[in-house]
């Protein structure tokens, strides 16, 4: 009795503070920002009919409600249809899902817009580039890499035909046969008198002449790690390591921010269309500034978690840093930093560049491979990438971001996490390691003890790599190490999910769905069979467990009121079981909404 006339009592109090407010404002009461918001306002839209996957729990099972209400850009309700239709008012849009699935905004945490960008939409970027790079006095060379005496005379026709006060600069890919046989001496014949340098693959390669080696020196001196020497102690124009990334980002003037705007737009405009409402990349300094104008300008079309290259290569990150300050975290609704990218310690697998730094032999070797015995880039004289989670972890950065291949060159970095948190604890600093290609027991161990984060890419396991890994280093290790995601899990870690690919189906949410519940490649084999993980777990990697991954959990990642409406609405709900596992990929996106704007809507739907 006593407990039913307290809670009588406290019905009448809230009345009595309702009419108050309503009546007027008095000295001393409650106004009426103290009461709840759903007194105050109905909501701006309602999605009823539906499947709301919530993604309110961390585990399975998954939440599933009827309709959603929005209100200024957040979740304002979940629930069953009568109780969120009861919010609506007079200008309230109300949307009949009929039947449809609703999801929470796709976290993808570990994919390259800004690289896809000025790779898919060169034809206007390449122009507008060449246009800036003759303004600072440098000329693009178009080299023919197919052997050293075609590249030799195509570097010749440049230096005979340019200013002398030029540069000369290009590009190549990771495997041009030409560049093992050139020297400094070699591009001095044909090019005395410039600056020449030549950029390979992701920067971590490079060959220089004299003059483009006296101008690097000038600027670092005997400082900078990764200028290959010979026999004599003298550099041979060859760069490995640190001095490819500082050259690149330092030296040779980077794309400027108004070239890249426009295709950094319509490439995340590609990305809303296929569900991805927040996307986490590592940035360099004019795409930053890019991204940031964008922001400013309310033209960013989705949510960016990035993380600085300022380790990336970066011999002098300490002294960086120490001026920097600690950014992360900051930002806005839109944009904000997430930590800091190091340089790799090894690059791709077998079908890449067969860099990949691991712990097991080779059985065969195949034709792409630069490297047989493969490359530890951490083990480059005076590499110093090994001591960057350390200074970074001193300034309050996390590690996020680092491309890793092979099972070698996990323990490396596990090794680094594991000074970082000797010199100053680590925890709660969620440290990640990205791709999970080569998992052994040994890492999966360190990795669970590290507490680390991961963020996974089932295109990579899907295209190339479980197959390459079964033939260069055996099944056993294609079956068991290659993206072990449900070890991982098992293990207590979060796991997480990007798609590292611009291409579609492969880039796209529910391919990958299919892709993480079925381990089927692309020739139709299937890898790993036991890792395979549930539909359930599969899309809380793409949701909720992302939003850990770009320190957005209180505002994103799950359908909850009081977080921001980013939804997607798919025209057939993933948790169906009578859709087969098969048929996962042919789910399509036909709303996609952030912050409660519509952000695609080809069909109409939320218009009608």
């Amino acid at each position: 009795m006593k407990k039913t006339r307290q809670i009588h009592s406290g019905l009448l109090s809230l009345f009595a503070m309702i009419s108050l407010v309503l009546m007027g404002p008095f000295p001393g009461y409650l106004t009426a920002q103290d009461l709840p918001p759903e007194v105050l306002r109905y909501a701006d839209t309602i999605l009823y009919n539906g499947q709301v996957l919530t993604m309110d729990r961390d585990q399975p099972p998954i939440t599933v409600v009827e309709a959603v209400a929005l209100r200024d850009g957040k979740v304002m309700a979940v629930g069953e249809n009568d109780r969120v239709l009861g919010m609506a008012g007079p200008d309230t849009a109300r949307i009949d899902l009929d039947g449809k699935a609703v999801i929470p905004g796709v976290v993808d945490t570990h994919s390259h817009p800004n690289a896809y960008a000025v790779r898919h939409y060169s034809d206007e970027v390449t122009p507008a580039y060449l246009r800036y790079l003759e303004e600072q006095k440098i000329r693009f060379a178009t080299v023919r890499w197919d052997t050293k005496e075609t590249a030799l005379a195509d570097f010749k026709l440049v230096a005979e035909n340019v200013s002398p006060e030029h540069w000369i600069y290009t590009t190549a890919g990771l495997n041009p046969t030409a560049l093992d046989e050139l020297s400094r001496y070699d591009l001095d014949e044909v090019v005395p008198d410039h600056p020449l340098y030549v950029m390979v693959g992701n920067a971590m390669w490079g060959l220089a002449n004299s003059k483009m080696l006296e101008l690097v020196h000038d600027r670092y001196g005997d400082t900078l790690p990764g200028l290959l020497k010979d026999e004599n102690g003298v550099p041979n124009g060859r760069i490995l390591g640190a001095a490819g990334s500082v050259i690149d980002q330092e030296v040779i003037p980077m794309m400027p921010p108004e070239i890249l705007k426009p295709v950094f737009k319509k490439e995340l405009d590609e990305w809303v269309a296929i569900g991805v409402t927040t996307l986490s990349t590592r940035l360099s300094g004019n795409e930053l500034t890019a991204y940031k104008e964008l922001d400013d300008q309310g033209e960013l079309p989705l949510r960016l978690g990035y993380s600085f290259e300022l380790g990336r290569g970066n011999p002098f990150i300490e002294r960086d840093l120490k001026r920097f300050g600690n950014l992360q975290g900051h930002g806005t609704e839109w944009m904000w930093a997430i930590g800091i990218s190091m340089g790799i310690p090894d690059g791709n697998g077998p079908g890449g560049a067969g860099t990949a730094c691991t712990t097991i032999p080779k059985r065969e070797i195949v034709a792409s491979d630069i490297y047989p015995e493969g490359k530890c880039f951490w083990e480059l004289e005076d590499d110093p990438s090994a001591e960057v989670p350390v200074i970074a972890n001193r300034y309050g950065y996390r590690i996020t971001g680092t491309h890793t291949f092979g099972d070698k060159g996990f323990l490396q970095i596990l090794d680094s996490f594991d000074r970082a948190n000797q010199e100053s604890s680590t925890e709660g600093q969620r440290f990640a390691l990205d791709h999970g290609l080569m998992v052994s027991p040994e890492v999966l161990a360190r990795a669970t003890e590290a507490n680390v984060i991961w963020s996974l890419q089932p295109p990579q396991f899907y295209r190339k790599y479980a197959a390459a890994i079964s033939v260069v280093y055996g099944e056993e290790y294609a079956h068991r190490w290659v993206m072990p995601v449900k070890s991982l899990m098992d293990a207590g870690m979060r796991v997480t999910y990007g798609a590292d690919v611009h291409d579609d189906p492969e880039r796209q949410p529910m391919f990958n769905l299919e892709v993480l519940v079925t381990r089927k490649i692309n020739d139709g084999r299937v890898f790993g069979p036991r890792e395979a993980i549930d539909r359930e777990s599969a899309l809380l990697m793409m949701t909720r467990w992302g939003a850990e991954y770009v320190l957005r959990e209180q505002q994103l990642g799950s359908i909850e009121a009081g977080k921001l409406a980013d939804l997607v609405i798919l025209d057939k709900n993933p948790l169906d079981r009578s859709l087969p596992d098969e048929d996962l990929s042919e789910i399509k996106v036909e709303v996609t909404l952030i912050g409660g704007e519509v952000m695609y809507d080809p069909g109409n739907l939320l218009n009608q």
